[in-house]
């Protein structure tokens, strides 16, 4: 929920936009709020309670809650650059999952940190995943001032969340947090040549995309994420204005949130303020875009612009001096031809090629074999977290995700085989490799295999398969042991990563003796490589990916092979004598090789990065290393005691499983651990004329997951005689009868349902039973029926001007209707690569029926069935879909459409069916803007062509309907959440007319 305006826009129309989105943005930080998954039902909850924080964890975490608690202690106690001390906010461990990431939010406010540690060398996990999402803690407290402190009193913490949706950039957000976990760690990401490569090699070689393409990405482009660039845009002009740019910015969105835009108004008088005197110098005159901008930037309103284009445009000459300065000394291996922006990721020779694993935009993830410029798909494994694999005798080992049945935060990572030889597709939940642990990085050793494992409190294990040197070497303290390799000797070379520093070791398998083969270091240090009796490895201590080796004899390192954007990934062609390796484009990462005689020998040099020293600086960070220090009390987190917790009320009613939003009065509740969702209050509701009570409950923490829910009030609606219009359709007569209902209305609703999550390979396949208890109380109704000789159309009741064929009559009583329902979901589909529109395989599949069979009124059954197909179309991207629908309904009632009618009509009767195809395809990925505005991604077109058959008291007929929809991939005033936008026009020959929808979907994923 981002918005961006300039103040070239009509002031009303833009008071009008902006508190629409903020109403927007409220309903998007309400409706359900934010729900990531739950931990298994069994897991029994521990606390650790301040005056500043309550972290609440798994009990088997113990140890790390205390590690947690001593870096949360330090964080608080720091004086941070946006001079914000934030009040207590609770911290969720997940620990009993596969999954290493983080949030913070504040409707409800509190942080989720998922802590097994990738992976990844650049540093403690649980030091930056604190760093991180502590910084977006002090953030929002920082913005929950001035207006702001207003509208929270009034609306609750959905009304900060709505502020900050709305005002502050996500590359803001994420840039100023990732800044800051590199001021205070030095091994974070402000200092990891992966993480700055990306904007460095799109920059240089494909030149500086406009504001609004780098922020809001793109279809047709590779677009670096909110992270790279935002910590880019924080840093450099935090070193070029100082910190107070972001603390005065965070400060005034807060104070002044009535405002139309109080972000860029911040950035002007900052600029005002110091972007002259920085153009006085030689260096920024040569590296701005155009003084005359400092001007624009001033009357233009465009400040968020201008500090981009500033920014880019200084670091992209340093960028190209830097590359330019950097000879290109090996071969690059042929790949397939205008192909969009794809890595692959370990090449390893084989077959007379190379097998890597690839992943970008067009693919989601795929072994495949690179050989004379073409490429063949091997077989596309699940979810990689790491790319690392394994190969030997023409069998391929890997790490992928497994997801748990029924929890989110239950799944591991498991070991996974792939024969090329006999097809045959392993995932190894049993025997040799079977642990509830999880295991990354596999290599082969000399008869076996080897791993690294991590148990669920983030403590790792070296483990080795081999029939020969069958061994495990725990790792100690807070060390990770990060891709280890077999050196052909019976030892097993890795990198270690802790908090004294990062290095190389060897560990014997024969004695159990660990060796240090490189010094201490706080740089980057990965992916070691036995080669002549030498180990190279990929080492950050030049500023960017580089080969380094190191001689394990005499400890002498050396700098062997570079490339402009980094190069990783080594490996050994021992038959030819070569290094083969990946190497970063603008493109993404690239195959290449070299003789192992052409390696250079260049001293290790170490280059500071001038943007990370400098905010490190500006932090003053004096807490010191992060350590145990204190042993913090501990106690039992009851569940049952904490089922509520009301974080947010105001005048929306949201709906998340309805995709509906409604408006009255409502309060809402989440509790921490995501298990009960409560919201309730008396909305408008529609057909109810003067509004009614409405309340929901959802519980998720058993494996079924139970919902409640509650409406009353006075109801009326006109309704169509169904029968009696089936009945005129034999004779072309169109004579109906139109029910005017009026009712006080009362209905309770019982759901249980089992959602089951049965994924495997590359298909998310998704299982779900269904029951449903529903309760309906009509008193005090009352029914008008008219006869008259002109259809109606929908619910509109269409009287003639003579009234000559109208009678009406009224019916008064009390129904109590109970309707029991069952059904069935399954859904099985292929991963949808980045330009993919639907699917490329995939089915739906569901089944349900329907009965009322208790007392009082019988209102019949039915039952139906569904099917839609995802199918691949003639070209890339394309898409056909084909949808069938059967349904059945007994005489004595009628309960609804539960199938889809053709496109532009509705069906009736007891006897439905349809089918639905559809063709889609991408027109044009323009990226163009209008400002603020808009922007827009990608245009797509279809042709569809429906036909349905309605059949009651015997008589039948068939219906069509054909036409054509366009659409676009949009994002209004500058909101991160992207929106679907179009118009259906089409032809219909139920009603003999030509019909046109408009079309609107908006995703609150980002």
């Amino acid at each position: 929920q981002r918005m961006r305006n300039k103040k070239t826009f009509a002031i009303g129309i833009r008071a009008a936009a902006i508190w629409t989105g903020l109403l927007l943005a409220a309903i998007t930080a309400n409706a359900q709020f934010v729900d990531l998954g739950q931990d298994p039902a069994n897991t029994r909850w521990r606390q650790i309670k301040t005056d500043d924080f309550q972290i609440i964890y798994p009990d088997f975490f113990e140890e790390q809650a205390q590690y947690i608690a001593n870096i949360y202690a330090k964080l608080y106690a720091h004086a941070n650059s946006l001079g914000q001390r934030p009040r207590r906010m609770s911290m969720v461990v997940r620990a009993n999952g596969g999954v290493s990431n983080g949030n913070a939010g504040w409707a409800p406010k509190k942080s989720e940190l998922y802590a097994t540690p990738p992976q990844d060398a650049t540093g403690s996990w649980l030091e930056h995943l604190c760093a991180h999402e502590f910084r977006h803690v002090v953030q929002y407290d920082k913005v929950n001032h001035g207006f702001t402190k207003l509208l929270y009193y009034l609306f609750g913490e959905q009304a900060t969340m709505a502020v900050v949706g709305l005002y502050l950039p996500m590359w803001l957000i994420e840039g100023d947090a990732v800044a800051f976990e590199t001021a205070v760690n030095p091994g974070q990401r402000g200092r990891s040549p992966e993480f700055l490569n990306e904007l460095k090699a799109q920059a240089v070689e494909k030149g500086v995309y406009s504001y609004y393409k780098a922020a809001l990405g793109s279809y047709k482009d590779f677009v670096p994420d909110h992270y790279a660039l935002g910590y880019y845009l924080v840093g450099n002009s935090r070193a070029r204005y100082g910190a107070e740019i972001w603390s005065d910015a965070f400060g005034r969105v807060g104070r002044r949130s009535y405002g139309i835009t109080p972000l860029n108004r911040s950035l002007r008088l900052t600029m005002r303020e110091k972007r002259d005197s920085l153009w006085q110098t030689r260096r920024f005159r040569s590296l701005f875009v155009n003084p005359d901008s400092v001007k624009r930037a001033n009357e233009g309103g465009g400040a968020k612009v201008t500090l981009y284009r500033d920014n880019l445009a200084e670091l992209r000459q340093l960028w190209r001096r830097e590359a330019d300065s950097v000879p290109h000394l090996f071969d690059t291996v042929r790949v397939a031809a205008n192909q969009a922006y794809a890595n692959y990721h370990y090449p390893t020779p084989a077959g007379g090629g190379v097998i890597a694993y690839k992943e970008g935009m067009d693919e989601t993830g795929a072994f495949v074999l690179v050989k004379d410029g073409r490429e063949k798909v091997i077989f596309r494994p699940g979810l990689m977290y790491d790319h690392k694999f394994a190969y030997r005798d023409s069998v391929l080992l890997w790490s992928e995700y497994r997801y748990h049945p029924r929890w989110e935060h239950g799944g591991r990572m498991t070991l996974a085989s792939y024969d090329m030889r006999t097809g045959k597709y392993r995932r190894h939940a049993k025997g040799t490799f079977s642990s509830e642990a999880n295991r990354y990085a596999p290599f082969a050793t000399g008869r076996g295999w080897g791993f690294v494992e991590a148990d669920r409190e983030g403590r790792h294990t070296l483990c080795v398969t081999d029939s020969l040197h069958s061994s495990r070497f725990a790792a100690e303290g807070r060390e990770q042991i990060l891709h280890p390799a077999w050196d052909g000797q019976g030892g097993v070379v890795a990198a270690v990563v802790s908090p004294e520093g990062n290095r190389l070791e060897r560990f014997d398998t024969r004695t159990g003796k660990r060796t240090l083969l490189t010094s201490l270091s706080s740089e980057e240090i990965d992916e070691p490589l036995p080669a002549n009796g030498e180990i190279v490895y990929r080492s950050s201590a030049s500023g960017n990916n580089t080969l380094h080796a190191v001689n394990p004899a005499d400890g002498e390192t050396s700098q062997v092979l570079r490339s402009k954007f980094g190069i990783r990934y080594p490996s050994l062609n021992a038959a030819k004598d070569s290094l083969y390796f990946s190497f970063y484009t603008s493109d993404g990462y690239r195959p290449g090789r070299v003789a192992l005689s052409d390696l250079q020998r260049l001293p290790a040099q170490e280059r500071p990065h001038a943007i990370a020293e400098e905010i490190t600086r500006q932090e003053n960070w004096r807490q010191g290393r992060f350590a145990t220090d204190s042993v913090y009390e501990s106690r039992i987190y009851n569940k049952a005691a904490h089922l509520f917790n009301v974080h947010s009320w105001g005048p929306i009613f949201p709906d998340a499983e309805e995709t509906d939003i409604d408006l009255g009065l409502a309060v809402s509740s989440q509790n921490k651990l995501s298990t009960l969702y409560f919201t309730a209050g008396f909305v408008r509701g529609k057909g109810y004329e003067h509004g009614n009570w409405k309340a929901k409950v959802t519980y998720r923490g058993w494996w079924p997951t139970v919902k409640l829910e509650f409406t009353s009030g006075k109801y009326n609606s006109t309704v169509t005689d169904i029968d009696y219009e089936a009945r005129n359709m034999a004779t072309g007569r169109q004579d109906t009868v139109v029910a005017m209902y009026d009712a006080r209305h009362t209905k309770g609703t019982a759901t249980a349902q089992l959602p089951l999550n049965l994924s495997r390979r590359n298909r998310v396949r998704q299982l779900t039973p269904i029951v449903q208890y529903e309760l309906q109380s009509i008193h005090d109704f009352q029914v008008t029926d008219f006869y008259k000789g002109t259809l109606v159309e929908g619910n509109t009741l269409l009287i003639t001007p003579a009234r000559e064929n109208e009678y009406a009559y009224r019916k008064r009583g009390n129904v109590l209707l109970q309707i029991m329902k069952y059904a069935l979901i399954y859904n099985n589909q292929t991963r949808q690569s980045e330009r993919d529109i639907y699917p490329r395989w995939g089915q739906r599949l569901e089944v349900g029926y329907e009965h009322t069979p208790f007392q009082n009124l019988d209102y019949g059954h039915a039952w139906w069935g569904d099917l839609q197909l995802y199918l691949p179309g003639a070209f890339r991207h394309h898409a056909l879909l084909i949808y069938g629908g059967l349904q059945r309904n007994s005489e004595s009632g009628y309960y609804g459409n539960q199938i889809h009618s053709p496109r532009g009509m509705t069906l009736y009767g007891e006897r439905l069916a349809t089918i639905r195809s559809g063709y889609y395809l991408p027109v044009a990925c323009p990226d163009v803007h209008a400002g603020p505005v808009l922007y827009l991604k990608r245009l797509t077109a279809g042709a569809f062509f429906d036909a349905g058959h309605q059949k009651s008291l015997g008589q039948g007929r068939a219906f069509y309907s054909y036409g054509a929809e366009v659409t676009a991939d949009i994002h209004a005033l500058s909101l991160p959440f992207p929106v679907q936008v179009g118009f259906r026009a089409g032809y219909e020959t139920k009603g003999k007319r030509f019909f046109g929808d408009l079309l609107l979907s908006v995703s609150f994923t980002i």
